[in-house]
Order: C-alpha cells, then sequence, then structure tokens
C-alpha cells in the first residue's frame, strides 16, 4: 500500500460522512461511464437512489461490479517556481463493491440515509415518486483511503 494510503476505517468512515457526492465508474456494452450521485454510507453499505430509466440504472441494474471515488478538504498546495513542485492536499475514498437493488423497508432505509446525511433531517416523501424510484445498496467489497496533507 502506499505511504499516503490506508485502509483504516475510522479515517474511510470520515470522509464519506464528510463528502457531499459520490463519483461512480460503471460499465456497459457502449462502455466506460462515470456519474456523480448523492450517496449516504452506513457501515460497509453505501445507499445511492436513481430514477427507474436511464444508463446509469440499467448499468446498477445489472449488479455488474462498480468502482467509487469521493474527495473532501481538496486545496491547492504552495508549490515552487517548477510545474513539478505543483499539487494538492486532500482527502479520498476509493473503492469497490456491487450494487443491488432494494425493496420495502430497506428501500426506505437507504431513502432515509440519504436524506438525513444532505438535509440533516427527515421530510416526507411524495408518493408519487417513490414507485419511480430506485435504491441501491453498494456493497463494499473494497476500499481505501489517501491522505495528502
Amino acid at each position: 500500500m502506499r505511504k499516503d494510503t490506508t485502509d483504516n476505517s475510522a479515517v474511510i468512515e470520515d470522509i464519506l460522512n464528510r463528502a457531499e457526492v459520490l463519483w461512480l465508474a460503471l460499465a456497459d456494452a457502449d462502455g466506460p461511464y462515470c456519474v456523480p450521485v448523492n450517496f449516504a454510507a452506513a457501515g460497509n453499505v453505501i445507499y445511492i437512489h436513481s430514477g427507474l430509466k436511464g444508463r446509469k440504472a440499467d448499468c446498477l441494474e445489472s449488479g455488474a461490479p462498480l468502482a467509487f471515488s469521493t474527495a473532501v478538504d481538496v486545496r491547492r498546495r504552495a508549490g515552487g517556481d517548477d510545474a513539478c513542485d505543483q499539487g494538492y492536499h486532500f482527502r479520498s475514498v476509493m473503492g469497490r463493491g456491487a450494487p443491488r437493488r432494494l425493496a420495502g423497508d430497506e428501500l426506505t432505509t437507504g431513502l432515509d440515509a440519504i436524506t438525513l446525511k444532505h438535509l440533516g433531517r427527515m421530510l416526507p416523501y411524495k408518493e408519487k415518486v417513490l414507485p419511480i424510484t430506485a435504491v441501491y445498496a453498494i456493497d463494499i467489497e473494497s476500499v481505501t483511503a489517501r491522505v495528502k496533507e
């Protein structure tokens, strides 16, 4: 493992809890596809939501392995007069997993986690929107954090 990379669960959890956007790396017959999503993490699961149609939905519905990443505390570091001395400080998470579509109480658990993370409180859901919303759990298979401070 690189010197600035860790699998420390406390570091990973802190980054996932503070990050606002998760980037999903998906693939289908047309090739690689990367998309930002709202999310929430709980233990070894990441919750995301999607419409029922579209490329993202098709990729998630397939259950095929995916990769994800996010970053917090991103800021340019002061470098010298050489382009090679430039860089960034950041704390990031990268991982792999497989999505599975949720139903029933699990679906509500996933939506509630996303709502609480991003709004800090629960709000009611529009009953007409729930039937056209898919919620997925990404079961994390591997994950590391990289800290460049």
